[in-house]
């Protein structure tokens, strides 16, 4: 006799439950849409109804991954971000929630100019210029990354949103940069920001599932600020914003960095837990 919907979700999620997945109800369920090609309300209307063979098979595929640890997001292969789909695999990290403050800061300081250039550092999966460039169709925007693999990726998803026209990508070092940022009114940086010892501490899934070049800070995780701020201060032009995420504990030494680079007007915004989470900062 075949399961039902509602059935194989409730086995898959006490799965991964007893996996130790604290998410284990929303990820079986975000993977059996996937699987089924289902939508919520669909989901409910039909949680009596049979489970296609075939949608069996790729469920059961998807909750042995998941189970072994890989991120919900890689098995999905896509993130939504800003109210925007954005491609995810193992290229790049992939796009997380409390990244959207940064680009709503961002957002914040360019809503009285109607036209400029942003440069994104360190861009991944380009989620953040990309999502910056969505929602203002007059900016253009440069994104740069030492991974020609995470460019690809960045490509991909400028594609996907039909923005290939408004953005140029950049493989280099920080220095890379320079001219850009030479011409940007805002500049925006993810960089990695973990302190290199804290990395076999982190947890399972992304120390074996994210790319170990996009995590290490260097020995107290600092050392991305510390070059993109000596690059920015000697190449942005006045009044000029430089925008960073940070490490939840990272607010007070990036702010002083900043401060000793002729950087003022210096704030600090809140993630959606309430860790700090951004630092903005203008160029005098």
């Amino acid at each position: 006799m075949q399961a039902s919907f509602g059935d194989v979700l409730r086995a898959a999620s006490l799965r991964l439950a007893d996996a130790g997945v604290e998410t284990a109800r929303s990820d079986a369920k975000l993977l059996l849409l996937k699987a089924s090609g289902l939508s919520s309300a669909d989901l409910i209307m039909q949680e009596m109804a049979t489970v296609p063979t075939d949608v069996a098979a790729s469920y059961d595929e998807f909750i042995r991954r998941r189970f072994s640890g890989e991120p919900v997001s890689l098995i999905l292969g896509e993130v939504e971000f800003m109210g925007l789909a954005f491609k995810t695999d193992t290229r790049a990290l992939a796009p997380r929630n409390d990244s959207e403050r940064l680009v709503e800061a961002a957002l914040g300081l360019a809503a009285e100019k109607k036209t400029g250039t942003i440069v994104d550092l360190g861009t991944g999966s380009g989620c953040l210029v990309l999502s910056f460039l969505h929602f203002l169709p007059d900016w253009n925007g440069i994104a740069l990354d030492i991974s020609p693999a995470a460019l690809s990726l960045a490509q991909e998803n400028a594609d996907r949103l039909s923005l290939s026209d408004r953005i140029e990508f950049i493989e280099g070092s920080w220095h890379d940069a320079a001219d850009a940022i030479a011409g940007a009114r805002l500049v925006i940086s993810n960089p990695p920001y973990i302190p290199d010892g804290d990395i076999p501490a982190l947890d399972f899934e992304v120390r074996h599932f994210d790319p170990t070049n996009a995590l290490g800070g260097g020995a107290d995780g600092l050392d991305c600020y510390r070059e993109i701020i000596e690059i920015c201060a000697a190449r942005m032009m006045s009044g000029a914003h430089l925008v960073f995420e940070i490490g939840f504990d990272q607010a007070d030494s990036v702010s002083d960095l900043l401060s000793r680079q002729n950087f003022a007007h210096l704030t600090v915004v809140k993630d959606f837990s309430g860790h700090n989470r951004v630092v903005i900062a203008q160029k005098q």
